[in-house]
């Protein structure tokens, strides 16, 4: 069956200040009311479109958010699966065996290279607790994957975050380049090609390790990866904004004024847009394009401000 996923930022609010964090700083919260009627529209347009559905809440911190596991419960109840997305900080023994008792698909935790640089951008003492929060989980049951946000800080970090997930008994490590507006953390060409040969070498040692979600057809990486932004992905923001992606920079309208969802979804233009096959004119003659229909487009949009480019750090 067809998945669709939904990314639910429940609260910008986070015990953390990430260099790299895309999130705006404010306190905007939804009530419980309307998170519950924002799950109905939801499960509405899922059961109508006769898709598989997937809700990950994530923040800022969302454990944070004071109704996250009567949320969180409500998912579960309505037959929709459950994916966390944590910076695994908060998470004891007792959060843990309410988590499992939830029984997510999947509890996510970032980290960012090993205690010294992951603290330089995520700040003193969070690796230690996130490696707790990682602990906890795996007591408990709980699948767990890690995060690794590569960015010029850490782009040789890849090892030393292959190792720690080995010795903490991770399930999967996968990783993913940095979006921010602070362009001196893009990664060149041949970083990006560097990371990407690393980790195809450690899978072999570490078979945890998943290669980038955008080319991943390279002779790295193994399987194909397409942008799913408007066809497969929805966002909601705390404040209800609704977005194709959370790395585009594009508010398609807000979940809480929409009567109805798939008729809202299937008339936006810029889903419409971003659903539309794409067509880079330097991808064409690519013998992997119809694998990639030309890589990330959040990333090359970042940094070049267009979306019918091709992939900026593909270097075939």
């Amino acid at each position: 069956m067809y998945r669709h996923y939904l990314q639910w930022h429940i609260t910008h609010e986070c015990n953390l200040r990430c260099i790299h964090c895309y999130q705006e700083d404010c306190h905007c919260v939804m009530p419980y009311a309307g998170m519950v009627e924002a799950l109905d529209k939801y499960e509405k347009y899922i059961r109508a479109k006769g898709f598989e559905g997937q809700i990950n809440l994530t923040g800022g911190e969302p454990l944070l958010h004071p109704e996250f596991f009567p949320i969180a419960s409500e998912i579960c109840r309505r037959g929709i699966h459950l994916g966390i997305l944590t910076n695994g900080t908060m998470i004891d023994a007792e959060r843990a065996g309410a988590i499992a008792a939830l029984k997510p698909i999947f509890v996510q935790v970032s980290l960012d290279g090993g205690e010294k640089v992951h603290e330089s951008i995520r700040g003193a003492g969070s690796f230690q607790k996130a490696l707790r929060g990682i602990d906890h989980l795996k007591e408990a049951g709980v699948k767990v994957l890690v995060s690794f946000t590569v960015m010029q800080q850490n782009c040789r970090e890849m090892k030393n975050v292959a190792a720690v997930c080995a010795k903490h008994h991770v399930d999967k490590l996968w990783w993913d380049r940095v979006v921010t507006d602070d362009a001196s953390q893009y990664l060149t060409t041949e970083q990006f090609k560097e990371v990407s040969q690393t980790a195809a070498k450690l899978a072999g040692r570490y078979p945890f390790i998943s290669n980038t979600r955008a080319l991943e057809w390279i002779p790295e990486g193994g399987c194909g990866y397409e942008c799913s932004a408007g066809k497969r992905l929805l966002i909601v923001l705390a404040n209800g904004d609704m977005m194709a992606c959370r790395r585009l920079p594009f508010v398609i309208g807000n979940i809480r004024e929409v009567r109805e969802l798939q008729t809202f979804l299937e008339n936006n233009e810029i889903m419409k847009k971003l659903a539309a096959p794409s067509f880079p004119e330097d991808c064409v003659a690519c013998k992997f394009f119809y694998k990639c229909a030309g890589g990330a487009r959040c990333v090359t949009y970042a940094q070049t401000g267009r979306l019918d480019r091709k992939d900026v750090n593909c270097y075939l």
